[in-house]
């Protein structure tokens, strides 16, 4: 491995970090061991894109002055909470004095004579067909693979938020019983109550047009309310309300935040399946979708169940001194950056690429409950709003112009740590070309495992994801680019040598990028990548296979696999320690995915929960 690289292990998030499912959260540990390597006692971070908030808390614990910025308000209200918490206490008697009071009359709409409490309606989708104008519930309707067709007049339907007219309650489970309930007068009435309004609050503070993006399937004319039923929008509206009559600051702020956190497993967006037997009501998919059959619950049983999350939260926060002062401002990083009037010893750039996750856009529902949503002529991520070249020109002039201003910004002797975890060569260009242009070269390269891998941006051949990278940059404007290629080639040439199957694109791209960066190779020769893939392999299914000048091969997997077992010769460990002692032993022949590692692996590992025990030939 060389000197300037490492690979990094992810802890699992703390309390903390977990009091609201805000969009890519960094790992706390790595994050402390960066600022405890780059940053001295009592110095100055900056991050310009604060997000989830992970920067700004672990640079607040560790005691540095930190600077968040973010455009988006609920990145900003989690942010606040993290940093300025109320008394756990105080938090807990007054939420729950609210919701006792708003309990028995959701309760009393959400009841069953002589079972009890609902916990959850299934409702169905009902369309009106653009054919034939037929209105169809979808159970009605033909299903041929993964689409619909009408039953009347045999034409494609789409079961989704655009088309819906209105849905029909078709089964109910209630408290302390496992079974659905189907019975034909219960779903009538629960569909009657279910388009009913509980309480007396003005929806309409609550209620925001969405901005198209059809990739997220957010529609022209979408607003918050088309995500709920009447009742549990007019309940969750209620609720917000009377939170936001609360006096103490930090304790309102806590509060709100606590109903964002819950109203997304009380809208039309959790799917009915298997009775919940295996897994919670979860908003998983990448989008605005409501399933053909889906969950209406019961509110408060959300609300109760946060609760508790807070208070493992804050007890967490409340636990440590929390010496650094925090400074965080709603707006434009453009603009706030230049009127942050001391320099930084670090500053975190984690660019909001938004061509994966907008997470701006996808933050509207969440935002409609803080009564704002961001000036998105502001958002300088890629998105859908507007044509694509359009939005990647933006793109890489607005990061230009932050990095631009980062050399003022900067002490002398000060960094600037950047992740990469995008192999789109538009976002290489936009990154690796603003950073060059403006002086900044790279000192060193960490890749992280990380501790849990979601099921949308696990290790896969066919992931854009491809590992966050942590690079280290220093203001060198003396430094020359290099214009040659042949460190590119030949590390693509020993990554290959080690896979006789082909490599997977992700770590074909992985691959050059760190290479790119490690020799400060021109940005402006990125076009060429292409070209050297094309004289190196060529696709086949998820892989490239090599097809260049004959290498001496190396079988990484049989190396791998007496690796393995030489390590747990010595006792148990985790899989992500086993995970990085080999990755870090191999990693001139390009890092290894966690897939491709348990297929190299697969029945020589006995484990159990997640420990490795032993190895078995």
């Amino acid at each position: 491995m060389s000197l300037n690289s490492k690979v990094m292990l992810a802890d699992v998030h703390t309390p903390e970090y977990l009091l609201h499912k805000y969009w890519a959260r960094k790992p706390h540990n790595i994050i402390a061991e960066f600022l405890a390597e780059l940053v001295p006692e009592e110095g100055v971070v900056i991050d310009p894109f604060c997000g989830s908030g992970v920067i700004v808390r672990e640079a607040q614990k560790a005691n540095k002055d930190v600077f968040g910025i973010d455009i988006n308000p609920i990145a900003i209200l989690n942010t606040k909470v993290l940093t300025n918490p109320p008394e756990v206490k105080l938090f807990e008697r007054i939420v729950i004095e609210i919701l006792h009071k708003a309990e028995k009359r959701i309760n009393e709409s959400y009841y069953v004579e002589g079972k009890g409490k609902i916990r959850y309606l299934i409702h169905s989708t009902v369309v009106k067909c653009n054919s034939c104008e037929s209105e169809v519930v979808s159970e009605e309707a033909v299903k041929k693979g993964t689409k619909y067709y009408c039953p009347q007049c045999k034409q494609e339907i789409r079961f989704n938020l655009e088309n819906l007219v209105s849905t029909k309650v078709v089964g109910c489970c209630v408290e302390k019983e496992k079974d659905i309930i189907y019975d034909e007068v219960l779903c009538q009435t629960q569909q009657t109550e279910s388009i009913k309004s509980i309480f007396e609050v003005d929806e309409r503070e609550y209620e925001y047009p969405f901005e198209e993006n059809r990739r997220i399937l957010a529609y022209d004319g979408m607003t918050t309310k088309n995500l709920f039923t009447q009742r549990n929008f007019n309940i969750l509206c209620y609720i917000a309300s009377e939170f936001y009559k609360i006096s103490d600051e930090r304790v309102r702020d806590a509060a709100i935040l606590l109903l964002t956190a819950s109203v997304a497993q009380c809208s039309r967006l959790i799917p009915c399946r298997n009775n919940l037997s295996t897994g919670g009501p979860a908003w998983s998919v990448p989008g605005f979708w409501v399933p053909a059959q889906h969950l209406e619950t019961n509110p408060i049983m959300h609300l109760y169940a946060r609760i508790k999350k807070f208070e493992k939260g804050l007890a967490n926060i409340a636990c440590r001194e929390n010496n650094g002062k925090v400074s965080l401002t709603k707006g434009n990083s453009l603009v706030e950056l230049g009127k942050i009037s001391r320099k930084a010893d670090l500053i975190f750039l984690d660019p909001p690429y938004g061509d994966n996750v907008p997470y701006t856009e996808f933050s509207a529902m969440w935002n409609s409950f803080l009564r704002e949503q961001p000036v998105y002529e502001d958002d300088i991520s890629v998105s859908d709003r507007k044509p694509r070249n359009i939005a990647w020109n933006k793109y890489g002039l607005e990061i230009n112009e932050i990095i631009r201003m980062c050399p003022d910004i900067l002490k002398a002797g000060g960094h600037l740590l950047i992740t990469f975890n995008n192999n789109d060569l538009r976002a290489w260009e936009a990154l690796l070309g603003s950073l060059q242009r403006n002086g900044f070269v790279c000192d060193y390269i960490s890749y992280v495992i990380p501790a849990v891998v979601s099921s949308k941006a696990q290790f896969s051949p066919k992931g854009s994801y491809i590992t966050d990278i942590y690079a280290v940059y220093s203001y060198n404007p003396d430094l020359k680019r290099t214009t040659a290629l042949n460190s590119i080639t030949d590390a693509l040439m020993l990554c290959a040598s080690a896979r006789s199957r082909g490599v997977a694109k992700n770590l074909v791209y992985r691959t050059i990028m760190i290479e790119w960066i490690k020799n400060n190779i021109d940005s402006d020769l990125l076009h060429c990548i292409p070209d050297i893939i094309s004289s190196l392999f060529v696709k086949k299914g998820d892989f490239y296979q090599y097809i260049g000048t004959p290498i001496e091969q190396f079988d990484l997997k049989e190396e791998v696999k007496l690796s393995a077992k030489d390590i747990l010769a010595g006792g148990p460990c985790g899989w992500n320690e086993l995970y990085k002692i080999i990755a870090e032993k191999y990693i001139e022949y390009g890092f290894l995915d966690s897939s491709e590692l348990r297929e190299y692996l697969n029945g020589n590992i006995v484990s159990n929960k997640g420990k490795c025990l032993s190895y078995k030939e």
